[in-house]
Parts: structure tokens; C-alpha cells; sequence
């Protein structure tokens, strides 16, 4: 896939859901700057508008949040570097977006501003293939990064020692409906 795949597939939905509000990252989608300009670079025509959309008192409060949760965001950031695909282009700015996302309180791919699930499976897929093939019972994936952050020594929600046996199964496995 080339990086102007992996922009039309995955960044551009991201980007236009962040103009529209229609997602929960913070400023210049939880980047660096770095990071943010190898992104943004791709879609000139959106960075005007990328840029004011910054200064929103509402994402000023999703990096307030991203602060108060930082040993967390750098545990999930940390995970799914430590599984990046070597060949992708922007699998860093990945981690650290997805990271921020998993801050929200909604389904990940709701949080990013994908427009469905599988969106944001083939950006697992693509990204971090170890962990989508890790999720091989299609665990929703917030969930199935904070069970392997659990299951890695981290201090997160495991509520039983097998999922099934674990009286919530339906909240991890069952349909993800808009």
C-alpha cells in the first residue's frame, strides 16, 4: 500500500470527521507537529481548515484530558508501536491517534471519525497486523487493547480470568451498531 493509500483509506475519513467535530482527538489529532505535517502534508487541501479547527474550546479539553491520562496514552501508544508494521508509512501517527481515541467513551472507530468498524480493522490490519491477528474472536478493539494491556501486567479492566466466563461478553463481542 502506498502512502497515498493509506491517506484515502484511513487519514482522509479521520481528517474530515476531526472538521466536521465529529471525533474526539485533541489539536492536530493528538501529533507532534512532525508527525502531523507527514500527515497532513498529503491532503493540502484540507490543511487550512485542518489548522482552524485546532482552536476549538472542545479540543482544548480533549488535550487537557489527554494530559491527565498520559501514563495511559503512552502504555496504549507503546503497545501498538512495539506491534507497527515496518513497511507502513505512518504507523506511529497511527499509534498515537489511535492512543488518543481510545480516551473517548464511544467505540473506537465512532472516537477516530472512521465511517464503520471494518475501516478500522483494515487499519489494524495494516498498521499493527500482529495485534489484528491477535484479535482473532473480533474482540471490539478498545476492549482488546486494554485486555492486552491487562493481560501485559497493566493495572486496567480484566474482569475474569477468561472471557467466557466473563459475565459482560456481550459488551466485548456482540455487534457493534451504529
Amino acid at each position: 500500500m502506498t502512502s497515498e493509500d493509506e491517506v484515502a483509506l484511513f487519514w482522509l475519513p479521520i481528517m474530515l470527521s476531526y472538521i466536521a467535530g465529529d471525533t474526539v482527538l485533541p489539536p492536530q489529532l493528538g501529533l507532534a507537529s512532525v508527525e502531523y505535517d507527514a500527515i497532513t502534508s498529503r491532503a493540502r487541501v484540507l490543511r487550512q481548515t485542518l489548522d482552524k479547527k485546532h482552536l476549538s474550546e472542545r479540543r482544548q479539553l480533549r488535550q487537557q484530558l489527554l494530559l491527565m491520562r498520559q501514563k495511559e496514552y503512552r502504555e496504549l501508544k507503546a503497545l501498538l508501536i512495539e506491534h507497527a508494521n515496518p513497511e507502513s508509512g505512518f504507523a506511529e501517527q497511527a499509534a498515537s491517534v489511535i492512543a488518543c481515541g481510545c480516551l473517548g467513551n464511544r467505540h473506537l472507530w465512532k472516537d477516530l471519525g472512521l465511517p464503520e468498524r471494518p475501516r478500522l480493522s483494515r487499519m489494524f490490519a495494516w498498521y499493527f497486523p500482529q495485534l489484528f491477528n491477535a484479535n482473532d474472536r473480533n474482540m471490539r478493539w478498545k476492549r482488546f487493547l486494554y485486555k492486552q494491556l491487562c493481560d501485559h501486567g497493566g493495572d486496567y479492566v480484566c474482569r475474569a480470568p477468561s472471557c467466557n466466563e466473563c459475565s459482560t461478553y456481550q459488551e466485548c463481542f456482540g455487534s457493534e451498531e451504529r
